[in-house]
């Protein structure tokens, strides 16, 4: 590292602000530094982050890769290569001198629409070094989407992965004037682009030499940038609208990892392992697979493309992580594996393991202070058994794991600590920086732990149940929404309390449990405010099968729910399968019925991209009706009030899924959709005649 580097890493420098908040690139914001504690330390940028990272871990992994194979699809039979710290700072550096060389500013955007890989994290680390910002897009939006997000974040360079990205970038480039470049990752030009001046090739800016005039001015422009400066923008899920960008400064970020770091306790002191292969764009696998393995010397392994469509289970076996974050759907598939790995073991070991898993259970139950089991020689022997079940799915080694994006269900929590696997929840949202409570023991598993150390949560205005706004304080909160002041405002109160949007309560020692979206929340037409995803969870913990429930009843006399049952989904296209899951098979065979495809279940066509439901009358088997009912009714028994209990339900010809439109890209139920998309289906619900549940 260089001298003035050196120099620059000591120095803390902000940049004058008049306003905790901001809605510009240019401007600055004033930072909420405390006085004593984790909210008093020192202001530090990425860039210093990253180098001070670099020089701790020369000579250490930082990445891990295998290249793939755009012709066939696939990953080439090539060992994997690695990448120390040393060479990733190198690989940094001159990504940020070919970015300046095509006229890159600080303050200015650069968007990567491509898949994880190491070159994301180059571009992302050069971008920052420059003073610029970095955004991603979703590699499955549409040329539109794509055009709404280079055009909302002002982006003036951005990076595709392959042909199939650069069309889209291509197909709306001319009404995006301030878009200087775009770079190809992968493959080559045609030749009319090359001729273009505003098309690079990634392997052709790498290859340059850049004399020492463009190295000193990247220099100065690292030396330039300061903590209360716009560094990330994350576009929110857009459920209910086009998506909001929102603005994260250098400080917002690197507290929440530091905060999340000091919550969990001091992780092991030898590097560890961490997997990249959650969309980029998202603030949680910027967190999660970008920053904080910088804390640490983590070396990150970057999983196949189809790691999240069949493939994760192989991707933790060849990268063994000593730490993971996952949506729950992505433990769902663990927990798949985990069931099938000790159904195919002997008799005696299903025997050994069914001991174990209930000993592991009560181990950690009986420590109410932490996450950690009480070691007893039972719990020794029992984990010992379980071991080799964790190593089946790759986890012989995690240390740490934590569930995000939407709660994961208290079944679930309670198989993994069976299996000696114990998984954080949490709970965050773009707007907070990332993470706002963190799970730190068992003693309530429906809960998504307590607020982070470094963070002040508040419930707004509860109700008598005490539920109410989730609301959060603290220097992680973003700085606003880009060139959208009155949503910032809307957000971010005159006090700097960040109002979420979710409604939750807290119980007597603080954990936060969650109960659903204020945009979410169902007025019946008695007048009574009914938050469904408490009602939506019930429902799921009394129905195996069901995958999703979704809870009708907005000015009408009573609740209605949505169910669909769980069936396989196609792992190439994401669409769902007319295979019955495994879940729904075994429920079936407990009532007698040996069904495995969903149409015969419901005595219709199977789906097909073309499908058209209107056309079809669902006839479930009498059978499955009635087990329905039943499951409803025994969830009814846990509501709130008689208004929040369920009356009717409607089983939906096929799984929720992005294709189809009924998830979000972060795997969200998008309600407003749903409720369009199945509108005949709701109406039918609420005629006259069909009998209520009791």
């Amino acid at each position: 590292m260089s001298e003035g580097t050196k120099e620059y890493a000591t120095l803390n420098r902000l940049k004058p602000a008049t306003s905790f908040v901001s809605t510009s690139l240019s401007e600055p914001v004033r930072l909420r530094i405390g006085k004593q504690g984790l909210t008093a330390a020192a202001p530090q940028t990425i860039p210093q982050l990253f180098r001070d990272c670099c020089r701790r871990f020369p000579h250490s992994p930082a990445l891990a890769y295998e290249r793939y194979n755009s012709k066939n699809g696939a990953n080439t039979n090539n060992p994997w290569t690695t990448t120390s710290y040393a060479e990733y700072e190198r690989n940094v550096e001159t990504a940020a001198l070919a970015l300046l060389h095509i006229g890159l500013t600080e303050n200015s955007n650069v968007c990567v629409l491509a898949h994880n890989c190491p070159e994301w994290y180059y571009v992302q680390f050069g971008a920052l070094l420059v003073g610029a910002v970095v955004s991603g897009i979703y590699l499955t939006s549409s040329p539109e989407a794509v055009k709404h997000a280079l055009e909302a974040s002002a982006a003036m360079v951005c990076v595709v992965g392959d042909a199939t990205q650069l069309a889209k970038v291509c197909a709306v480039r001319t009404e995006l004037p301030l878009l200087r470049a775009v770079i190809l990752l992968e493959e080559s030009f045609e030749d009319n682009l090359r001729a273009d001046g505003g098309y690079y090739l990634w392997s052709d800016l790498m290859g340059l030499s850049f004399d020492s005039q463009l190295r000193q001015e990247l220099l100065l422009k690292e030396k330039q940038i300061a903590a209360n400066q716009c560094a990330l923008l994350i576009f929110t899920s857009g459920t209910t609208g086009l998506p909001k960008v929102v603005m994260l400064s250098h400080d917002a970020i690197v507290s929440n990892i530091k905060f999340c770091y000091a919550t969990v306790g001091p992780f092991r002191k030898e590097p560890g392992v961490t997997m990249s292969y959650l969309p980029l764009n998202h603030v949680a696998a910027q967190l999660f697979e970008v920053l904080m393995p910088l804390l640490c010397g983590d070396c990150v392994y970057f999983a196949d493309r189809d790691a999240l469509k069949g493939k994760l289970i192989k991707n933790l076996q060849i990268a063994q992580p000593t730490r993971l974050f996952g949506v729950p759907r992505v433990y769902e598939k663990i927990q798949e594996e985990l069931l099938v790995a000790e159904a195919n073991s002997s008799y005696l070991w299903r025997l050994l393991s069914s001991w174990a898993k209930r000993v592991l259970l009560k181990s950690y139950f009986c420590n109410a202070d932490g996450l950690e089991p009480k070691r007893t020689l039972s719990y020794i022997c029992a984990s010992l058994i379980v071991r080799k079940f964790k190593t089946q799915v790759g986890l012989g080694q995690c240390a740490y794991l934590w569930a995000g994006g939407a709660p994961l269900s208290a079944q679930a929590k309670k198989y993994f600590l069976s299996m000696d696997i114990p998984v954080a929840d949490m709970f965050g949202a773009s707007e907070a920086g990332g993470a706002m409570t963190i799970t730190r023991n068992y003693c309530h598993l429906e809960s998504s732990g307590r607020v982070m150390l470094g963070i002040k949560l508040k419930i707004d205005k509860p109700n008598e149940q005490g539920q109410g706004e989730i609301c959060l304080r603290g220097r992680c909160v973003m700085m606003g929404y880009l060139n959208n002041e009155e949503k910032t405002h809307e957000c971010i109160d005159s006090d700097g309390w960040m109002h979420s949007g979710d409604v939750g309560r807290l119980s007597t020692d603080g954990c936060l449990h969650i109960t659903g979206r204020i945009k979410d929340i169902v007025i019946t037409a008695g007048g009574e405010n009914i938050p469904p995803l408490y009602i939506e969870n019930l429902i799921k913990a009394e129905l195996p099968c069901v995958s999703n429930a979704l809870v009708v009843g907005d000015k009408r006399k009573f609740l209605v729910v949505l169910l669909t049952l769980k069936t396989d989904i196609d792992n190439a296209t994401g669409l769902p399968l007319d295979i019955l899951h495994l879940d729904t098979v075994s429920w079936l065979k407990s009532l007698d019925i040996n069904h495995t495809r969903l149409s015969e279940v419901l005595n219709i066509p199977a789906f097909t991209p073309s499908f058209d439901y209107k056309g079809s009358v669902i006839k479930p088997d009498q059978k499955v009706v009635a087990a329905v009912e039943a499951g409803l009714t025994r969830a009814n028994k846990n509501a709130l009030s008689r208004a929040q209990k369920v009356q009717k339900f409607a089983l939906l010809p096929h799984d929720f899924t992005v294709p189809t439109g009924e998830l979000g890209p972060t795997l969200k139920s998008r309600r407003a959709f749903i409720c369009e998309k199945y509108a005949d289906i709701i109406e039918e619900l609420y005629k006259e005649g069909s009998r209520l549940l009791s």
